[in-house]
Parts: C-alpha cells; structure tokens; sequence
C-alpha cells in the first residue's frame, strides 16, 4: 500500500511540477489559399514595402509560469517578409486581385508591417486557458493619392493541457499568420 501511495505522489508532483520544455526550432508551411473570395475586387495591387519589427525575429513562442520567468521557448529560421509576400500574392490572386510589379499601373500600393507574432504557453495554469497568442500587424494603403493605415490583429487563448509541443506551437502560429492573411484581405475588399 506504501509504494502504491508513494507512486501516486511521484505523479502527482510530476504533473504538477510540469514537464520542462526543450525548445527548438519549428517550420512554417507556405501559406495555402484555404478561404473563397470575398468578392470579385478586380483591382490591380502594388506589394510595396514588407517589414518585419520584432524585436527578436527567430522566437516564435515561449514557455513562462505564473511569475512570469521563461522557461523556453521555440525558435523558426522563416523569413516572415518573405513569407507574407508569398502569401498575400497568393491570397489577392485569389480573391479577384491581379498583383503587379509596376507601381505607377496599380489601383493601390500597400505596405506592411509586423510589429507582433508570439504564443505563450503558462505551464502554471492548470485549469485556465494557458495557451495564448498574438499576431499584430500594420497595413498601409495609398490609393488615389489617400493613405488610409489599418491595425490589423488577432488572438487566440485556450486551454492545452499540462504540457506543450513543438507542433501545438507551430500549429497556433500559423492559425495566427492565416487569420492575418484574411483579415487583410478583408481589409482591401472593403476599400
């Protein structure tokens, strides 16, 4: 009955304690067009300007406690200029934009900046939502001589259980960067 007892205390000192967290890198997938048009915009579109204004541009997530210590976190060698280039070419293709290399054919310019990309995860709460995320962007938009700026931003929070992973990090990170991509489309229908 000792050792029964004894092992029901280890385990629950091990979940409570919680599992450290080795961080590593993760991957990013290309962005993949998984939403319908929001209406035929039939604009033509300049991609100006794309930058990237974190202040730490690999870390993509971290693992912290109720003190708020950080105890890990996970890294992505992804270039995110590069990655929403891509994306948004995709996104405005198929929603009825028609993207061009020349500045002076185009119905709009728009510039971007990421100012915000991180999920968190609090291992020390147990029975709360202890996965949260942030995404934060600004969108420019110059259009018949208009500059018309939008702050473009999404959050998740959930509960994920005792532990994290790699996967789960990469999984509400780009839930985070796929809501951004349609929030800005969005955004440019409406004008």
């Amino acid at each position: 009955m000792k050792k029964i007892s004894l092992a029901f205390m280890a385990l629950g000192i091990f979940l409570l304690s919680g599992c450290s967290y080795k961080g590593s890198s993760i991957d990013i997938k290309p962005y993949q067009v998984s939403f319908l048009s929001f209406r035929n915009a039939y604009k033509s579109v300049y991609l100006s300007s794309f930058k990237d204004k974190r202040a730490n541009k690999k870390i993509v997530a971290i693992v912290t406690n109720n003190n708020a210590d950080n105890l890990g976190y996970a890294t992505t060698n992804v270039n995110f200029v590069t990655w929403y280039k891509d994306a948004l070419k995709k996104a405005l293709n198929a929603n009825g934009f028609i993207t061009t290399d020349d500045p002076n054919s185009a119905n709009m310019q728009i510039e971007l900046i990421l100012n915000e990309l991180l999920v968190t995860f609090n291992k020390s709460l147990l029975t709360k939502e202890n996965l949260t995320g942030t995404i934060s962007l600004k969108l420019i938009i110059k259009k018949e001589g208009e500059t018309i700026t939008k702050n473009i931003s999404e959050n998740i929070s959930k509960y994920n259980g005792l532990t994290v992973s790699n996967e789960t990090f990469q999984k509400q990170v780009e839930t985070l960067l796929n809501d951004s991509i349609k929030l800005i489309i969005k955004n440019l229908t409406d004008i």
